[in-house]
Protein backbone atom coordinates (compact mmCIF):
# COMPACT_ATOMS: atom_id res chain seq x y z
CA UNK A 1 0.00 0.00 0.00
CA UNK A 2 1.19 3.53 -0.84
CA UNK A 3 2.42 5.71 1.98
CA UNK A 4 1.17 9.43 2.05
CA UNK A 5 2.73 11.94 4.16
CA UNK A 6 0.32 13.32 6.47
CA UNK A 7 0.56 16.45 5.33
CA UNK A 8 -0.44 15.75 1.57
CA UNK A 9 -3.37 13.67 3.11
CA UNK A 10 -4.73 16.47 5.00
CA UNK A 11 -4.40 18.62 2.04
CA UNK A 12 -6.38 16.15 -0.51
CA UNK A 13 -8.98 15.46 2.86
CA UNK A 14 -9.52 19.56 2.66
CA UNK A 15 -9.90 19.71 -1.00
CA UNK A 16 -12.25 16.80 -1.23
CA UNK A 17 -14.36 18.57 1.49
CA UNK A 18 -13.98 22.02 -0.27
CA UNK A 19 -15.18 20.08 -3.45
CA UNK A 20 -18.03 18.41 -1.75
CA UNK A 21 -19.42 22.25 -0.41
CA UNK A 22 -18.92 23.37 -4.16
CA UNK A 23 -20.61 20.84 -5.43
CA UNK A 24 -23.76 21.24 -3.15
CA UNK A 25 -23.42 25.11 -3.38
CA UNK A 26 -23.75 24.28 -7.26
CA UNK A 27 -26.85 21.71 -6.37
CA UNK A 28 -28.25 24.70 -4.73
CA UNK A 29 -28.12 27.45 -7.25
CA UNK A 30 -29.27 25.15 -9.92
CA UNK A 31 -32.53 24.47 -7.73
CA UNK A 32 -32.98 28.61 -7.22
CA UNK A 33 -32.60 29.04 -10.57
CA UNK A 34 -35.48 26.78 -11.33
CA UNK A 35 -37.81 28.01 -8.23
CA UNK A 36 -39.35 31.39 -9.36
CA UNK A 37 -41.01 29.92 -12.25
CA UNK A 38 -42.01 26.92 -10.59
CA UNK A 39 -43.53 29.32 -7.38
CA UNK A 40 -44.73 31.52 -9.80
CA UNK A 41 -46.56 28.65 -11.23
CA UNK A 42 -47.97 27.39 -7.98
CA UNK A 43 -49.32 30.41 -6.82
CA UNK A 44 -51.20 30.98 -9.32
CA UNK A 45 -52.51 27.79 -9.49
CA UNK A 46 -53.31 27.92 -5.26
CA UNK A 47 -54.20 31.78 -5.40
CA UNK A 48 -57.17 31.07 -8.13
CA UNK A 49 -57.16 34.33 -9.64
CA UNK A 50 -59.50 34.20 -12.12
CA UNK A 51 -60.69 37.87 -14.01
CA UNK A 52 -63.99 39.06 -14.75
CA UNK A 53 -65.18 40.04 -18.52
CA UNK A 54 -67.94 41.40 -19.24
CA UNK A 55 -69.04 42.22 -22.63
CA UNK A 56 -65.33 42.01 -23.63
CA UNK A 57 -64.09 44.52 -20.62
CA UNK A 58 -61.71 43.05 -17.52
CA UNK A 59 -63.58 44.65 -14.61
CA UNK A 60 -61.18 43.15 -12.12
CA UNK A 61 -60.89 39.82 -10.11
CA UNK A 62 -62.89 36.73 -8.94
CA UNK A 63 -62.06 34.94 -5.38
CA UNK A 64 -61.54 31.43 -6.81
CA UNK A 65 -65.05 30.30 -8.38
CA UNK A 66 -67.20 32.91 -6.61
CA UNK A 67 -68.03 36.48 -7.93
CA UNK A 68 -68.70 39.67 -6.37
CA UNK A 69 -72.17 40.14 -6.88
CA UNK A 70 -72.31 43.90 -6.57
CA UNK A 71 -69.45 44.51 -8.99
CA UNK A 72 -71.26 42.23 -11.76
CA UNK A 73 -74.66 43.66 -11.08
CA UNK A 74 -73.70 47.49 -11.09
CA UNK A 75 -71.48 47.04 -14.58
CA UNK A 76 -74.57 45.12 -16.28
CA UNK A 77 -77.12 48.18 -15.16
CA UNK A 78 -78.53 46.71 -12.05
CA UNK A 79 -78.62 47.14 -8.32
CA UNK A 80 -77.99 45.64 -5.04
CA UNK A 81 -79.42 46.69 -1.61
CA UNK A 82 -78.15 45.23 2.13
CA UNK A 83 -80.09 44.15 5.05
CA UNK A 84 -77.63 44.06 7.86
CA UNK A 85 -80.26 42.55 10.42
CA UNK A 86 -81.36 39.40 7.74
CA UNK A 87 -78.56 39.12 6.04
CA UNK A 88 -80.65 39.14 2.80
CA UNK A 89 -79.72 40.61 -0.36
CA UNK A 90 -82.33 42.25 -3.26
CA UNK A 91 -80.77 42.32 -6.51
CA UNK A 92 -82.65 43.97 -9.44
CA UNK A 93 -81.49 43.67 -13.14
CA UNK A 94 -84.37 44.32 -15.94
CA UNK A 95 -87.54 42.96 -15.23
CA UNK A 96 -85.82 40.29 -12.75
CA UNK A 97 -85.79 40.46 -9.51
CA UNK A 98 -83.90 38.04 -6.76
CA UNK A 99 -84.11 37.95 -2.67
CA UNK A 100 -81.32 35.70 -1.51
CA UNK A 101 -79.88 35.14 2.42
CA UNK A 102 -76.09 34.75 2.93
CA UNK A 103 -75.53 31.15 3.82
CA UNK A 104 -79.18 29.67 2.12
CA UNK A 105 -79.63 28.05 -0.66
CA UNK A 106 -82.91 29.24 -0.45
CA UNK A 107 -83.98 32.29 -3.01
CA UNK A 108 -86.88 33.91 -4.75
CA UNK A 109 -87.24 35.21 -8.08
CA UNK A 110 -89.67 37.55 -8.84
CA UNK A 111 -91.57 35.93 -6.13
CA UNK A 112 -90.82 32.63 -7.17
CA UNK A 113 -88.94 29.93 -4.69
CA UNK A 114 -85.64 28.35 -6.25
CA UNK A 115 -82.95 26.80 -5.00
CA UNK A 116 -79.18 28.00 -5.87
CA UNK A 117 -76.55 25.49 -6.98
CA UNK A 118 -74.04 27.49 -4.52
CA UNK A 119 -75.17 29.52 -1.25
CA UNK A 120 -73.98 33.31 -1.30
CA UNK A 121 -71.21 33.99 1.24
CA UNK A 122 -69.50 36.92 2.34
CA UNK A 123 -65.74 37.75 2.17
CA UNK A 124 -63.79 40.74 2.94
CA UNK A 125 -67.31 42.30 3.51
CA UNK A 126 -68.78 41.84 -0.06
CA UNK A 127 -71.47 39.39 -0.89
CA UNK A 128 -70.45 36.40 -3.51
CA UNK A 129 -71.92 34.25 -5.45
CA UNK A 130 -71.44 31.61 -8.22
CA UNK A 131 -71.41 32.47 -12.02
CA UNK A 132 -74.52 30.00 -12.36
CA UNK A 133 -76.63 32.65 -10.40
CA UNK A 134 -76.14 35.20 -13.16
CA UNK A 135 -77.04 32.71 -15.92
CA UNK A 136 -79.42 31.05 -14.03
CA UNK A 137 -81.48 34.09 -12.70
CA UNK A 138 -80.27 37.59 -13.55
CA UNK A 139 -80.53 36.89 -17.92
CA UNK A 140 -76.42 37.12 -18.51
CA UNK A 141 -74.98 34.78 -20.73
CA UNK A 142 -72.18 33.40 -18.72
CA UNK A 143 -69.18 31.16 -19.66
CA UNK A 144 -65.64 30.06 -17.80
CA UNK A 145 -62.65 29.74 -19.68
CA UNK A 146 -59.01 29.58 -18.34
CA UNK A 147 -59.52 31.42 -15.45
CA UNK A 148 -62.10 34.31 -17.02
CA UNK A 149 -65.59 34.48 -16.23
CA UNK A 150 -67.19 35.70 -19.09
CA UNK A 151 -70.67 37.17 -18.69
CA UNK A 152 -72.40 39.19 -21.42
CA UNK A 153 -75.48 41.83 -21.37
CA UNK A 154 -76.95 40.18 -24.18
CA UNK A 155 -76.69 36.24 -24.01
CA UNK A 156 -76.42 34.20 -27.15
CA UNK A 157 -79.66 33.13 -28.77
CA UNK A 158 -78.54 30.75 -30.77
CA UNK A 159 -74.95 28.58 -31.27
CA UNK A 160 -73.95 28.36 -34.41
CA UNK A 161 -71.60 25.00 -35.20
CA UNK A 162 -68.27 25.47 -37.45
CA UNK A 163 -67.20 21.79 -39.00
CA UNK A 164 -63.82 20.79 -40.03
CA UNK A 165 -62.49 17.53 -40.87
CA UNK A 166 -59.10 17.86 -42.59
CA UNK A 167 -56.15 19.82 -42.27
CA UNK A 168 -53.04 20.23 -43.89
CA UNK A 169 -50.09 22.35 -44.73
CA UNK A 170 -50.62 24.18 -48.15
CA UNK A 171 -47.40 23.45 -49.12
CA UNK A 172 -47.48 19.75 -47.89
CA UNK A 173 -51.09 19.39 -49.45
CA UNK A 174 -50.93 17.79 -53.01
CA UNK A 175 -53.31 15.01 -53.20
CA UNK A 176 -56.44 16.86 -51.25
CA UNK A 177 -55.70 20.50 -53.33
CA UNK A 178 -59.03 21.20 -53.95
CA UNK A 179 -60.87 18.92 -51.85
CA UNK A 180 -63.86 21.36 -50.05
CA UNK A 181 -63.27 18.92 -46.37
CA UNK A 182 -59.40 20.20 -45.91
CA UNK A 183 -59.04 23.29 -44.98
CA UNK A 184 -55.27 24.81 -45.04
CA UNK A 185 -53.82 25.65 -41.55
CA UNK A 186 -52.96 29.26 -42.84
CA UNK A 187 -56.36 29.76 -43.31
CA UNK A 188 -57.35 27.94 -39.94
CA UNK A 189 -55.51 30.09 -38.36
CA UNK A 190 -56.86 33.39 -39.60
CA UNK A 191 -60.56 32.24 -38.90
CA UNK A 192 -59.43 31.14 -35.27
CA UNK A 193 -57.36 34.69 -34.51
CA UNK A 194 -60.84 36.06 -35.55
CA UNK A 195 -62.92 33.89 -33.18
CA UNK A 196 -60.36 35.30 -30.60
CA UNK A 197 -59.98 38.68 -31.36
CA UNK A 198 -63.66 39.67 -31.73
CA UNK A 199 -64.51 37.89 -28.54
CA UNK A 200 -66.12 34.64 -29.36
CA UNK A 201 -66.83 32.08 -26.55
CA UNK A 202 -66.26 28.64 -27.11
CA UNK A 203 -68.57 26.53 -24.71
CA UNK A 204 -68.18 22.83 -23.56
CA UNK A 205 -70.39 20.09 -24.66
CA UNK A 206 -72.03 20.01 -21.40
CA UNK A 207 -72.61 24.02 -21.58
CA UNK A 208 -74.29 23.70 -25.43
CA UNK A 209 -76.27 20.74 -24.28
CA UNK A 210 -77.91 23.23 -20.87
CA UNK A 211 -78.44 25.64 -23.89
CA UNK A 212 -80.16 23.08 -25.48
CA UNK A 213 -82.13 21.31 -23.02
CA UNK A 214 -82.38 23.80 -19.84
CA UNK A 215 -82.16 26.87 -21.97
CA UNK A 216 -79.09 28.07 -19.88
CA UNK A 217 -77.85 31.22 -20.95
CA UNK A 218 -74.21 31.32 -22.43
CA UNK A 219 -72.61 34.15 -23.88
CA UNK A 220 -72.80 36.34 -27.07
CA UNK A 221 -70.74 35.70 -29.64
CA UNK A 222 -70.56 31.78 -28.85
CA UNK A 223 -69.47 28.70 -31.54
CA UNK A 224 -68.88 25.65 -31.24
CA UNK A 225 -65.83 24.30 -33.49
CA UNK A 226 -66.20 21.07 -34.39
CA UNK A 227 -64.24 18.05 -36.21
CA UNK A 228 -65.46 15.04 -37.51
CA UNK A 229 -63.73 11.46 -38.41
CA UNK A 230 -61.09 12.32 -35.95
CA UNK A 231 -57.88 12.83 -38.39
CA UNK A 232 -54.71 12.82 -36.23
CA UNK A 233 -54.03 15.95 -38.41
CA UNK A 234 -56.21 17.68 -35.69
CA UNK A 235 -54.00 16.97 -32.85
CA UNK A 236 -51.23 17.97 -34.96
CA UNK A 237 -51.94 21.22 -37.09
CA UNK A 238 -55.76 21.96 -35.26
CA UNK A 239 -54.17 21.84 -31.55
CA UNK A 240 -51.54 24.64 -31.36
CA UNK A 241 -53.65 27.02 -33.44
CA UNK A 242 -56.89 26.61 -30.82
CA UNK A 243 -54.33 26.69 -28.08
CA UNK A 244 -52.69 29.92 -29.17
CA UNK A 245 -55.66 31.23 -29.21
CA UNK A 246 -57.29 30.09 -26.35
CA UNK A 247 -60.60 28.29 -28.19
CA UNK A 248 -61.88 24.96 -27.40
CA UNK A 249 -62.81 22.11 -29.68
CA UNK A 250 -64.51 18.82 -29.94
CA UNK A 251 -63.59 15.92 -32.36
CA UNK A 252 -66.28 13.42 -32.97
CA UNK A 253 -64.03 10.07 -33.63
CA UNK A 254 -64.76 7.46 -35.62
CA UNK A 255 -63.83 5.01 -33.16
CA UNK A 256 -62.85 1.84 -34.50
CA UNK A 257 -60.35 3.30 -36.36
CA UNK A 258 -58.75 4.51 -33.29
CA UNK A 259 -59.11 0.88 -31.67
CA UNK A 260 -57.77 -1.12 -35.17
CA UNK A 261 -54.66 1.11 -34.43
CA UNK A 262 -54.29 0.67 -30.54
CA UNK A 263 -50.85 1.56 -28.82
CA UNK A 264 -49.24 2.67 -31.98
CA UNK A 265 -49.98 6.40 -33.64
CA UNK A 266 -48.80 6.43 -36.78
CA UNK A 267 -46.77 9.54 -37.97
CA UNK A 268 -49.00 11.87 -39.94
CA UNK A 269 -48.53 11.06 -43.73
CA UNK A 270 -49.82 13.93 -45.93
CA UNK A 271 -51.00 11.87 -49.02
CA UNK A 272 -53.12 9.74 -47.28
CA UNK A 273 -55.52 9.75 -44.56
CA UNK A 274 -53.91 9.33 -41.21
CA UNK A 275 -56.34 8.49 -38.57
CA UNK A 276 -55.85 8.98 -34.41
CA UNK A 277 -54.89 5.96 -32.35
CA UNK A 278 -56.09 4.81 -29.25
CA UNK A 279 -53.25 6.05 -27.54
CA UNK A 280 -53.48 9.38 -28.55
CA UNK A 281 -56.86 9.55 -27.44
CA UNK A 282 -56.19 8.90 -23.60
CA UNK A 283 -53.91 12.02 -23.83
CA UNK A 284 -55.36 14.71 -21.73
CA UNK A 285 -55.04 17.48 -23.30
CA UNK A 286 -56.73 21.52 -22.99
CA UNK A 287 -58.62 21.98 -25.86
CA UNK A 288 -60.07 19.07 -27.41
CA UNK A 289 -63.41 17.25 -25.56
CA UNK A 290 -63.82 13.88 -27.57
CA UNK A 291 -67.25 12.07 -28.81
CA UNK A 292 -68.60 9.40 -30.76
CA UNK A 293 -68.95 9.45 -34.92
CA UNK A 294 -70.18 5.59 -34.51
CA UNK A 295 -67.75 3.02 -33.76
CA UNK A 296 -68.04 0.71 -36.93
CA UNK A 297 -71.15 2.37 -38.52
CA UNK A 298 -69.71 5.73 -40.43
CA UNK A 299 -69.65 3.70 -43.88
CA UNK A 300 -72.16 3.27 -46.97
CA UNK A 301 -73.79 0.18 -47.47
CA UNK A 302 -73.13 -1.04 -50.26
CA UNK A 303 -74.55 0.52 -53.75
CA UNK A 304 -76.40 2.83 -51.77
CA UNK A 305 -75.82 6.11 -49.70
CA UNK A 306 -77.48 5.19 -46.85
CA UNK A 307 -75.00 4.44 -43.93
CA UNK A 308 -74.79 1.76 -42.09
CA UNK A 309 -76.01 3.51 -39.12
CA UNK A 310 -79.30 3.87 -40.67
CA UNK A 311 -79.40 0.62 -41.67
CA UNK A 312 -78.89 -1.46 -38.40
CA UNK A 313 -80.92 -2.82 -35.84
CA UNK A 314 -81.99 -0.76 -32.53
CA UNK A 315 -79.50 -3.08 -30.95
CA UNK A 316 -76.64 -3.26 -32.92
CA UNK A 317 -76.78 0.84 -32.85
CA UNK A 318 -76.77 0.67 -29.08
CA UNK A 319 -74.24 -2.05 -29.14
CA UNK A 320 -71.95 0.11 -31.61
CA UNK A 321 -72.87 3.20 -29.57
CA UNK A 322 -71.52 1.49 -26.17
CA UNK A 323 -68.34 0.54 -27.81
CA UNK A 324 -67.31 3.52 -29.13
CA UNK A 325 -67.75 5.49 -25.57
CA UNK A 326 -64.88 3.29 -24.54
CA UNK A 327 -62.50 5.66 -26.04
CA UNK A 328 -64.35 9.48 -26.15
CA UNK A 329 -64.18 11.54 -22.79
CA UNK A 330 -68.38 12.26 -23.87
CA UNK A 331 -70.90 10.12 -23.73
CA UNK A 332 -73.58 12.41 -24.29
CA UNK A 333 -73.17 13.64 -27.45
CA UNK A 334 -73.43 11.89 -31.15
CA UNK A 335 -72.91 13.02 -34.67
CA UNK A 336 -74.47 10.86 -36.82
CA UNK A 337 -72.47 10.39 -40.00
CA UNK A 338 -73.32 12.18 -43.36
CA UNK A 339 -76.16 13.93 -41.15
CA UNK A 340 -78.43 10.41 -41.86
CA UNK A 341 -80.93 9.45 -39.21
CA UNK A 342 -84.00 7.83 -38.89
CA UNK A 343 -86.53 6.90 -35.77
CA UNK A 344 -84.66 3.82 -35.06
CA UNK A 345 -81.45 5.82 -34.80
CA UNK A 346 -83.56 8.11 -32.48
CA UNK A 347 -84.60 5.64 -30.39
CA UNK A 348 -81.42 3.87 -30.07
CA UNK A 349 -79.13 7.08 -28.97
CA UNK A 350 -82.31 8.84 -26.80
CA UNK A 351 -83.43 6.09 -24.77
CA UNK A 352 -80.56 3.77 -24.15
CA UNK A 353 -77.50 5.97 -24.22
CA UNK A 354 -77.89 9.36 -24.70
CA UNK A 355 -80.34 12.07 -24.85
CA UNK A 356 -79.33 14.70 -27.02
CA UNK A 357 -77.83 14.22 -30.71
CA UNK A 358 -76.18 16.27 -33.09
CA UNK A 359 -76.57 16.27 -37.11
Amino acid sequence: MLDIPEGIATHKRRARGIMKKLLQLLILLFIMALTPAYVSASANANEDIYRIIIDGVDIGMAAGNLLPLRDVVVHTGGTVSWNSRTQQITVRRGNRVAEITIGSTYATVNGREVNLAVPPQLAEGRTMVSLCFFADHMGLGAGHKNNRFILSTTPARQIPILTYHHILPDEVNTRFRGNPWVICTNNFAVQMRYLRDNNFYTPTLDELEAFLISGRLLPANSVMIHFDDGYYSNYVYAYPVLQRYGLRAVIFHITGDAKALGEYQPPICHNSLTMTAAVTLRIPNDVFETASHTHNLHCHVPDTTDTLLVAETRENIVTDTLNSFEFVSNHRAFAYPHGQFNDTVTEALGKQVSPWHLQ
